[in-house]
């Protein structure tokens, strides 16, 4: 009886605790899916949520095993990701790729509940009284406040945010001893490679805490690695790039290796690991320090935040080192496993391990001080105009037809069986195709000198019909020639039309032959076209611009990396159409950056394109007939 009315009171410790935090974490669900939504509907989706949309709509139409068409591959080879089956049923509750995102943020907090409860428990184990609120209030501020779960659920949708909930359920459960955790096991391997590591990981830090744990750690490491071995060997895991670990193996690696020939590779060069863990210090800190780096001390889940730690920062390049999706265990367990290692300070050392506490979720609120405010800017980057122009574009495709478009804004477009990015070699299939351009909005990796060059030889070689030329976005209908599958495309030109970039005191002229569209002056002061860019190395160019001008222009050219003004001519008028020539001195070169955070807070992302971004752009003071027809920069001086 004593002992229960200890445990009760143990329990009302944290009762204020808990609901504070079921409150705060229910209320970032709320801006979550606010959020999602607000993305959704302006286009903001990629080609990693083009995959899974299109996927989860062609399942719920029946096709078991649908062919995606962005990754060339069968999905379920992206990696083995057979969740997506059942999450197809979801489409006929509500048939919008919005569920998808509101089913992301729903498993990121649902995680987080179980690691905030998970945590408290802890708390209460170790400590009663103050000490347990503040270690649990600690551990709220770490899941509630970190940046990194924003950018996580704004970039697209991705299986490991699905897959997280059930791996703070099975750590929870084994926590607990209770035997329901081999239902999450089996929804765990259903998710995927990625998540057979996580589920080895978490398995190897029971086996290694003991307890009469070992047994069950062991196997739950077995399935996992035996998950991801059967995945391996059936190539459902294309997606995964395996063979980008083949460096490691060290000078002179042969490509690639295969598992075994790999181990034996970092086994005989094992400081390859330790230079490429160092070279990306910056990263490793941003994931580790937001979430709480004392979790790094707590034996049972070290496994698996090491797991998850290191194969996001061996892989080559910032791109999954960086904060994001592919760390969001990290962010879930972590403030789970610094709570731990708080408890266990505290214990012994009880005004220690309360400052400690405190410096923790304060430094993880000056990572929410840093990068909070830059997430609006990094991933909603559509003007509503141009959402606007995307959504009657949408509406006017039939589903049945194929389309090609910005990679920025893909995802939107994914309902169908044949989407793709724009350039390269383009898979053609029979029937209507579309072509939508969206060259300056969204996050958009095709240069835009690739989209209006793609865009100039579709109207004129093509003959394509331009249904949308709005907001900075052209729509093209095309009906391939039989036998025509392959459509090859080059970007050899450096030739831009000046169509498809008229500037606030110009329009767009689409009458006639493809190859005589034009911009012409409205009648304003101001820019007729500008954002005519080609992102060259440092050097010296010349620039040619075909116009025609009753009366004084300013032709310049600008360097949009610095926005320094590189020269200007200002011919008094043309006798007709005329070429104008602009020598350019971009050889001092101004290279681009990307934020990275100040003081503490810093993290490492991919850098921007190389070279810089030299502009031409055609000035009217108002009052004249001013025509541009094209822009030309080539090398040389």
């Amino acid at each position: 009886m004593i002992a229960i009315l200890g445990q009760e009171r143990r329990g009302e410790t944290l009762f204020w605790v808990r609901r504070i935090g079921y409150i705060v974490l229910s209320l970032k669900l709320i801006a979550f899916l606010t959020w999602s939504f607000l993305l959704y509907s302006h286009f903001s989706l990629t080609p990693d949520s083009a995959q899974y949309l299109q996927a989860w709509y062609l399942i719920a139409h029946g096709d078991l095993n649908p062919y995606d068409t962005v990754g060339s591959f069968a999905f379920w080879q992206n990696h083995a990701e057979f969740i997506m089956w059942p999450i197809a049923l979801l489409y006929w509750v509500f048939p919008s790729g919005v569920q998808l995102l509101w089913l992301q943020d729903i498993c990121v907090v649902g995680a987080e509940l179980v690691a905030f409860t998970w945590l408290c428990e802890i708390a209460l184990r170790y400590r009663g009284g103050r000490e347990a609120q503040w270690l649990a209030g600690a551990g709220l501020v770490l899941l509630a406040v970190n940046p990194w779960s924003w950018w996580t659920v704004s970039f697209d949708f991705h299986s490991e945010c699905v897959a997280v909930p059930f791996l703070a359920l099975l750590g929870w459960d084994l926590a607990n001893g209770r035997r329901r955790a081999w239902v999450w096991t089996v929804a765990l391997l259903a998710c995927g490679d990625v998540a057979c590591t996580y589920l080895f990981g978490l398995g190897f830090g029971l086996a290694i805490i003991g307890r009469g744990a070992r047994r069950r750690g062991a196997l739950l490491a077995c399935l996992g690695l035996g998950g991801l071995l059967l995945v391996s060997v059936i190539h459902g895991n294309e997606g995964s790039g395996l063979q980008s670990y083949d460096y490691l193996a060290g000078p002179g690696y042969r490509p690639s290796l295969g598992l075994s020939g790999l181990a034996a590779g970092i086994a005989t060069h094992p400081l390859t690991i330790v230079t490429q863990l160092w070279s990306k210090r910056l990263d490793l800190w941003a994931n580790l320090a937001s979430s709480g780096f004392l979790g790094l001390a707590y034996l049972p889940l070290l496994p698996v935040l090491l797991v998850v730690t290191v194969q996001n920062t061996l892989y080559p390049g910032y791109l999954f080192s960086e904060p994001l999706f592919q760390s969001i265990p990290v962010y879930v367990l972590m403030p789970v496993a610094t709570v731990g290692a708080l408890s266990w300070l505290t214990r012994r050392y009880r005004r220690a391990g309360l400052v400690t506490a405190a410096v923790v979720a304060a430094q993880a609120i000056g990572w929410a001080a840093v990068w909070g405010p830059q997430t609006p800017s990094q991933w909603l980057r559509m003007p509503a105009s141009t959402a606007a122009t995307l959504a009657a574009v949408e509406a006017r495709i039939p589903a049945s037809a194929g389309v090609f478009t910005s990679q920025g804004v893909i995802g939107r477009f994914s309902s169908r069986h044949d989407v793709q990015s724009l350039g390269g070699k383009l898979p053609l299939q029979p029937g209507q195709d579309w072509f939508v351009f969206a060259p300056w909005a969204g996050i958009e990796t095709e240069s835009t000198t690739n989209a209006m060059a793609f865009a100039a030889d579709i109207a004129d070689n093509l003959h394509a019909t331009l249904v949308t030329d709005a907001n900075g976005v052209w729509a093209f209908r095309w009906s391939p020639p039989a036998g025509l599958t392959v459509l090859r495309t080059s970007f050899g030109t450096q030739q831009l039309p000046a169509w498809t970039a008229p500037g606030p005191a110009g329009r767009a002229v689409l009458t006639g032959p493809p190859a005589d569209w034009h911009v012409t002056s409205t009648g304003r002061e101001g820019y007729v076209a500008d954002q005519l860019a080609w992102q060259s190395a440092p050097g010296q160019y010349q620039a040619f611009v075909t116009l025609s001008a009753t009366g004084p222009v300013n032709v310049e050219v600008w360097n949009d990396t610095d926005g320094a003004l590189l020269t200007r001519r200002s011919p008094p008028l043309t006798a007709g159409i005329q070429t104008i020539t602009l020598p350019v001195d971009a050889a001092a070169g101004s290279r681009a950056t990307a934020y990275g955070g100040w003081g503490p807070f810093l993290s490492k992302f991919p850098d921007p394109p190389s070279g810089e971004r030299l502009e031409v752009r055609v000035w009217s003071p108002g009052g004249e007939t001013v025509n541009v027809y094209q822009a030309r920069l080539s090398s040389g001086s």
